[in-house]
């Protein structure tokens, strides 16, 4: 493969710093590669869907650590400059991301089997899987205090400092969690004052807002209660053998699409199509759904993971949301949130 400028300056400066003859860093850089942004080992079984896809195609696709808001400040950042070639994003960031011309055209093999409500007609986006907003709860490290089962369980006392969520400024799942719950409580896409009031009462017993993933952090005990993806909960319980409850809200919660997108400009364009169209096939969503994010493509949920996922009459109380007004509120609701929530933990 033809070595991109790009990736002959920066093995440059590599060989330099580790000491690499110049034809091995020029080596390296011919390795073929694809950049996702938003590619965090343990959500979602990213480390399990690129590890798959290295062996079957040699194609490494690295890890990345930012979440859904830092990577659209960074492809933001970066718009003149590209050096990210796919962005993963919960779906009104990423709905966010083409509507700011982030991402090109492209059109998956498989895109005919997407729901039409979860994808780009031009083809800028399409999900990959779903999740659900839910409680992760280790249940040892709760004690003997009981599960919360609904939003106003959490506000309790007794859950004082035993609580985190994401921030939603660095986090897609948990801007979804912030602008769903405003939904839920009678808000819209302009008037966010019945969600940010709830999340000001939740404040005192939150521990802290992380700005990286915690999934060990929770597995470990060290957080007693996440709200996040039922998918993460699932994987702690199932697939590490934690001590984890995954309570869907018995008032209700919503959804949350995972969507992908091509970016403008993409470094490697015709290796990032490959990797796209890869992630449709049934063996990429069967390894999404080891980590229990329920796969995009009919068919492809095994009847023995299905059955460890909550009743489905649990996941009737999730509701979807309009990717649209998300996207239209996210500047402002982040703002909002950032200036009368967390500030009162400064």
């Amino acid at each position: 493969m033809p070595l991109h400028p790009k990736d002959f300056f920066r093995m440059q400066s590599k060989a330099f710093v580790i000491g690499l003859s110049w034809a091995a860093s020029i080596a390296l850089a011919e390795k073929p590669h694809v950049i996702q942004y938003d590619c965090i080992p343990n959500y979602a079984n990213w480390g399990g869907v690129t590890s798959a896809y290295e062996k079957q195609t040699g194609v490494r696709v690295p890890p990345d650590m930012k979440g859904s808001g830092a990577t659209l400040a960074a492809l933001l950042a970066e718009s003149k400059n590209p050096q990210a070639d796919v962005a993963y994003y919960s779906g009104a960031i990423g709905f966010q991301a083409a509507a700011k011309g982030l991402h090109a055209t492209y059109r998956p093999k498989g895109w005919e089997k997407i729901p039409a409500e979860l994808k780009d007609p031009q083809g800028r986006w399409f999900t990959v899987h779903t999740a659900a907003i839910a409680f992760i709860i280790h249940t040892a490290a709760l004690g003997n205090k009981p599960i919360p089962r609904t939003w106003d369980d959490l506000l309790k006392p007794i859950y004082k400092g035993l609580i985190a969520y994401d921030d939603p400024t660095w986090g897609g799942t948990s801007f979804t969690l912030v602008y769903g719950r405003n939904i839920l409580l009678g808000g819209d896409k302009r008037n966010f004052a019945p969600g940010l009031e709830y999340f000001k009462k939740l404040d005192p017993n939150i521990l802290h807002y992380p700005q990286e993933s915690v999934y060990n952090d929770v597995l470990r005990g060290e957080i007693p209660i996440w709200i996040n993806a039922d998918g993460n909960g699932l994987k702690m319980k199932h697939v590490d053998g934690g001590p984890i409850a995954v309570v869907i809200p018995e008032d209700g919660s919503v959804s949350m699409p995972l969507v992908m997108g091509l970016v403008e400009g993409a470094p490697h364009e015709k290796e990032a199509q490959h990797y796209l169209d890869w992630l449709l096939t049934p063996p990429a969503q069967a390894l999404f759904a080891e980590a229990f994010f329920r796969p995009i493509i009919p068919g492809v949920l095994p009847d023995s993971l299905a059955a460890k996922f909550p009743a489905q009459e649990e996941y009737a109380r999730v509701r979807n949301l309009d990717l649209a007004d998300m996207a239209e509120a996210a500047d402002a609701l982040k703002q909002a949130w950032l200036k009368e929530v967390k500030h009162q933990k400064n």
